[in-house]
Protein backbone atom coordinates (compact mmCIF):
# COMPACT_ATOMS: atom_id res chain seq x y z
CA UNK A 1 0.00 0.00 0.00
CA UNK A 2 1.19 3.69 -0.81
CA UNK A 3 0.00 6.13 0.67
CA UNK A 4 1.00 10.13 0.78
CA UNK A 5 0.21 11.13 4.46
CA UNK A 6 1.81 13.47 7.34
CA UNK A 7 -0.77 13.47 9.93
CA UNK A 8 -0.54 16.19 11.99
CA UNK A 9 -2.82 18.35 14.23
CA UNK A 10 -2.90 21.23 11.06
CA UNK A 11 -4.45 18.94 9.15
CA UNK A 12 -7.75 20.63 7.60
CA UNK A 13 -8.90 17.72 5.90
CA UNK A 14 -7.63 13.90 6.43
CA UNK A 15 -8.24 10.71 5.00
CA UNK A 16 -7.46 7.42 6.28
CA UNK A 17 -7.27 3.88 4.60
CA UNK A 18 -10.32 5.05 2.27
CA UNK A 19 -11.05 2.64 -0.21
CA UNK A 20 -14.43 3.52 -2.21
CA UNK A 21 -15.75 0.81 -4.55
CA UNK A 22 -18.67 0.80 -6.97
CA UNK A 23 -20.72 -1.90 -7.94
CA UNK A 24 -21.60 -5.15 -7.26
CA UNK A 25 -19.05 -8.15 -6.55
CA UNK A 26 -19.42 -9.20 -10.07
CA UNK A 27 -18.54 -6.06 -11.94
CA UNK A 28 -16.67 -4.12 -9.09
CA UNK A 29 -14.30 -1.03 -9.56
CA UNK A 30 -12.11 -0.04 -7.03
CA UNK A 31 -11.78 3.70 -7.35
CA UNK A 32 -10.02 4.37 -4.08
CA UNK A 33 -7.26 1.61 -2.44
CA UNK A 34 -6.57 2.27 0.78
CA UNK A 35 -5.56 5.71 0.25
CA UNK A 36 -4.45 8.46 3.24
CA UNK A 37 -3.36 11.56 2.77
CA UNK A 38 -3.46 15.05 4.70
CA UNK A 39 -4.17 18.53 3.40
CA UNK A 40 -2.51 20.81 5.90
CA UNK A 41 -3.82 24.38 6.83
CA UNK A 42 -2.35 27.28 4.48
CA UNK A 43 -1.56 25.15 1.18
CA UNK A 44 -2.32 24.94 -1.91
CA UNK A 45 -2.52 21.15 -3.76
CA UNK A 46 -2.93 19.76 -7.16
CA UNK A 47 -4.44 16.20 -7.66
CA UNK A 48 -3.24 14.75 -11.01
CA UNK A 49 -3.76 11.20 -12.70
CA UNK A 50 -4.79 10.03 -15.88
CA UNK A 51 -8.72 9.26 -16.79
CA UNK A 52 -10.22 6.60 -14.29
CA UNK A 53 -7.24 7.14 -11.34
CA UNK A 54 -9.50 8.54 -9.08
CA UNK A 55 -8.61 12.29 -8.99
CA UNK A 56 -12.57 13.22 -8.71
CA UNK A 57 -13.49 10.45 -6.12
CA UNK A 58 -11.00 11.50 -3.99
CA UNK A 59 -12.05 14.84 -3.98
CA UNK A 60 -15.78 14.00 -3.39
CA UNK A 61 -14.68 11.82 -0.58
CA UNK A 62 -12.51 14.71 1.19
CA UNK A 63 -15.62 17.31 0.32
CA UNK A 64 -18.26 14.91 2.02
CA UNK A 65 -20.33 14.69 -1.00
CA UNK A 66 -19.24 10.73 -1.31
CA UNK A 67 -19.45 8.26 1.64
CA UNK A 68 -16.14 5.87 1.40
CA UNK A 69 -16.54 2.27 1.22
CA UNK A 70 -14.25 1.83 4.06
CA UNK A 71 -11.70 4.12 6.60
CA UNK A 72 -12.45 7.56 7.35
CA UNK A 73 -12.24 11.12 6.42
CA UNK A 74 -12.04 14.34 8.85
CA UNK A 75 -12.51 17.62 8.18
CA UNK A 76 -11.97 20.52 10.41
CA UNK A 77 -11.90 18.34 12.92
CA UNK A 78 -15.34 16.71 12.15
CA UNK A 79 -15.36 12.88 11.28
CA UNK A 80 -17.42 12.64 7.97
CA UNK A 81 -18.30 8.95 7.77
CA UNK A 82 -21.00 8.95 10.75
CA UNK A 83 -22.70 12.32 9.94
CA UNK A 84 -26.19 11.97 8.35
CA UNK A 85 -26.73 13.75 4.77
CA UNK A 86 -28.40 16.41 7.05
CA UNK A 87 -24.94 17.37 9.03
CA UNK A 88 -22.71 16.78 6.06
CA UNK A 89 -24.66 19.27 3.95
CA UNK A 90 -24.76 21.78 7.07
CA UNK A 91 -20.82 21.13 6.91
CA UNK A 92 -20.43 21.70 3.23
CA UNK A 93 -22.20 24.93 3.32
CA UNK A 94 -20.24 26.06 6.03
CA UNK A 95 -17.04 24.87 6.00
CA UNK A 96 -16.20 23.96 2.37
CA UNK A 97 -15.98 25.92 -0.73
CA UNK A 98 -16.22 24.56 -4.69
CA UNK A 99 -14.88 26.23 -7.36
CA UNK A 100 -16.02 24.01 -10.34
CA UNK A 101 -15.09 24.27 -14.44
CA UNK A 102 -18.51 25.06 -15.50
CA UNK A 103 -18.57 28.01 -12.41
CA UNK A 104 -22.32 27.19 -11.67
CA UNK A 105 -23.58 30.56 -11.60
CA UNK A 106 -27.33 31.15 -11.11
CA UNK A 107 -27.74 33.54 -14.23
CA UNK A 108 -31.34 35.46 -13.00
CA UNK A 109 -29.16 36.31 -9.80
CA UNK A 110 -26.41 39.24 -9.84
CA UNK A 111 -22.76 38.51 -9.12
CA UNK A 112 -23.40 39.91 -5.42
CA UNK A 113 -26.16 37.58 -4.88
CA UNK A 114 -24.50 34.89 -6.73
CA UNK A 115 -21.72 35.26 -4.31
CA UNK A 116 -24.23 35.79 -1.18
CA UNK A 117 -25.92 32.48 -2.44
CA UNK A 118 -24.71 30.09 0.37
CA UNK A 119 -24.86 31.86 3.25
CA UNK A 120 -28.71 32.54 2.25
CA UNK A 121 -29.03 28.78 1.64
CA UNK A 122 -27.70 28.31 4.97
CA UNK A 123 -30.46 30.45 6.46
CA UNK A 124 -27.91 33.61 7.18
CA UNK A 125 -27.82 37.13 6.02
CA UNK A 126 -24.24 38.47 4.97
CA UNK A 127 -22.77 40.21 7.13
CA UNK A 128 -22.27 44.11 6.60
CA UNK A 129 -19.73 45.18 3.54
CA UNK A 130 -18.81 41.08 3.64
CA UNK A 131 -19.76 40.43 0.02
CA UNK A 132 -18.41 43.57 -1.27
CA UNK A 133 -15.02 42.71 0.39
CA UNK A 134 -14.76 39.01 -1.36
CA UNK A 135 -15.76 41.03 -4.42
CA UNK A 136 -12.91 43.25 -4.23
CA UNK A 137 -10.34 40.48 -2.70
CA UNK A 138 -11.33 38.86 -6.52
CA UNK A 139 -11.06 42.29 -8.46
CA UNK A 140 -14.79 42.33 -9.48
CA UNK A 141 -15.56 44.80 -7.29
CA UNK A 142 -17.31 47.05 -9.70
CA UNK A 143 -19.21 44.52 -11.24
CA UNK A 144 -21.30 43.32 -7.90
CA UNK A 145 -24.73 44.72 -10.33
CA UNK A 146 -23.73 42.99 -13.36
CA UNK A 147 -25.88 39.23 -14.36
CA UNK A 148 -22.94 36.46 -15.34
CA UNK A 149 -23.90 36.52 -18.91
CA UNK A 150 -22.52 40.34 -18.83
CA UNK A 151 -19.05 38.78 -17.72
CA UNK A 152 -15.96 37.26 -19.23
CA UNK A 153 -15.78 33.44 -18.51
CA UNK A 154 -12.36 34.50 -16.10
CA UNK A 155 -14.51 36.98 -14.65
CA UNK A 156 -17.20 34.68 -14.39
CA UNK A 157 -14.49 32.07 -12.35
CA UNK A 158 -14.02 35.19 -10.08
CA UNK A 159 -17.13 35.39 -8.70
CA UNK A 160 -17.47 31.48 -8.40
CA UNK A 161 -14.18 31.83 -6.52
CA UNK A 162 -15.79 34.93 -4.62
CA UNK A 163 -18.78 32.54 -3.49
CA UNK A 164 -16.36 29.68 -1.94
CA UNK A 165 -14.51 32.53 0.13
CA UNK A 166 -17.99 34.24 1.34
CA UNK A 167 -18.16 31.63 4.41
CA UNK A 168 -14.48 31.93 5.36
CA UNK A 169 -14.25 27.71 4.62
CA UNK A 170 -11.96 25.70 6.06
CA UNK A 171 -11.14 24.07 2.55
CA UNK A 172 -11.66 25.32 -0.91
CA UNK A 173 -12.18 22.39 -3.37
CA UNK A 174 -11.50 22.71 -7.47
CA UNK A 175 -12.59 20.53 -9.78
CA UNK A 176 -10.79 21.18 -13.20
CA UNK A 177 -11.35 24.98 -12.36
CA UNK A 178 -9.43 26.28 -15.05
CA UNK A 179 -10.36 23.72 -17.76
CA UNK A 180 -13.25 25.83 -19.43
CA UNK A 181 -10.71 29.29 -19.55
CA UNK A 182 -8.15 30.51 -22.25
CA UNK A 183 -4.67 29.77 -20.66
CA UNK A 184 -4.15 33.70 -19.79
CA UNK A 185 -7.60 33.57 -18.29
CA UNK A 186 -6.62 30.21 -16.33
CA UNK A 187 -3.03 31.59 -15.28
CA UNK A 188 -4.83 34.68 -13.48
CA UNK A 189 -7.18 32.33 -11.70
CA UNK A 190 -4.84 30.37 -10.19
CA UNK A 191 -2.61 33.00 -9.25
CA UNK A 192 -5.78 34.17 -7.66
CA UNK A 193 -6.38 31.51 -5.96
CA UNK A 194 -2.80 30.94 -5.00
CA UNK A 195 -3.42 34.10 -2.73
CA UNK A 196 -6.06 33.39 -1.34
CA UNK A 197 -4.39 30.20 0.42
CA UNK A 198 -0.51 32.32 0.72
CA UNK A 199 -2.50 35.68 1.96
CA UNK A 200 -5.79 34.43 3.31
CA UNK A 201 -4.56 31.58 4.92
CA UNK A 202 -6.85 29.23 3.28
CA UNK A 203 -6.44 25.47 2.05
CA UNK A 204 -7.24 24.52 -1.52
CA UNK A 205 -7.16 21.25 -3.44
CA UNK A 206 -7.79 21.64 -7.20
CA UNK A 207 -7.67 18.15 -9.41
CA UNK A 208 -6.53 18.99 -12.94
CA UNK A 209 -4.98 17.86 -15.96
CA UNK A 210 -2.80 20.58 -16.63
CA UNK A 211 0.52 20.56 -15.88
CA UNK A 212 1.12 24.34 -15.78
CA UNK A 213 -2.20 24.57 -13.79
CA UNK A 214 -0.41 22.31 -11.28
CA UNK A 215 2.75 24.00 -10.70
CA UNK A 216 0.94 27.14 -9.12
CA UNK A 217 0.34 24.51 -6.35
CA UNK A 218 2.47 23.86 -3.25
CA UNK A 219 2.52 20.01 -3.95
CA UNK A 220 1.34 17.87 -6.56
CA UNK A 221 -0.11 14.46 -5.85
CA UNK A 222 -0.25 11.49 -8.84
CA UNK A 223 -2.68 8.73 -8.29
CA UNK A 224 -2.91 5.74 -10.71
CA UNK A 225 -5.53 3.33 -10.61
CA UNK A 226 -6.74 4.29 -7.57
CA UNK A 227 -3.68 4.71 -5.22
CA UNK A 228 -1.42 7.80 -4.52
CA UNK A 229 2.04 6.92 -6.55
CA UNK A 230 3.99 9.50 -5.84
CA UNK A 231 4.23 13.53 -4.93
CA UNK A 232 6.30 16.52 -5.94
CA UNK A 233 6.38 19.86 -4.31
CA UNK A 234 7.62 23.34 -5.50
CA UNK A 235 7.58 21.59 -9.06
CA UNK A 236 7.81 23.66 -12.05
CA UNK A 237 5.38 22.39 -15.31
CA UNK A 238 7.94 20.77 -17.16
CA UNK A 239 8.68 18.52 -14.25
CA UNK A 240 5.14 17.71 -13.44
CA UNK A 241 4.55 16.58 -17.37
CA UNK A 242 7.56 14.41 -17.19
CA UNK A 243 5.74 12.90 -14.59
CA UNK A 244 2.43 12.23 -15.23
CA UNK A 245 4.07 10.42 -18.52
CA UNK A 246 5.35 7.79 -16.38
CA UNK A 247 1.93 7.05 -14.33
CA UNK A 248 1.81 3.92 -16.10
CA UNK A 249 4.87 2.46 -14.93
CA UNK A 250 4.34 3.71 -10.69
CA UNK A 251 0.62 1.91 -10.81
CA UNK A 252 2.70 -1.33 -10.80
CA UNK A 253 3.18 -2.20 -7.12
CA UNK A 254 6.77 -3.36 -8.82
CA UNK A 255 7.97 -0.12 -9.44
CA UNK A 256 10.90 1.68 -8.43
CA UNK A 257 8.71 4.21 -6.54
CA UNK A 258 6.78 1.48 -4.36
CA UNK A 259 7.36 1.59 -0.60
CA UNK A 260 8.73 5.08 -0.86
CA UNK A 261 7.93 7.48 1.73
CA UNK A 262 6.40 10.42 0.95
Amino acid sequence: MMTATVHGMDDVVRLSDVRRAYGNEHNRVLALDDVSIGFRRGTFTAVMGPSGSGKSTLLQCAAGLDRPTSGSVTLDGLELTGLDEKKLTRLRRERVGFVFQAFNLLPALTVADNVALPLRLAGRKPARGSVERVLEQVGLGSRSGHRPGELSGGQQQRVAIARALITRPAVIFGDEPTGALDTRTALEVLRLLRGCVHSGGQTAVIVTHDPVAAAHADRVVFLADGRIVDELRGAGADTIAERMTHLGAWGDLDAPYAGRAL
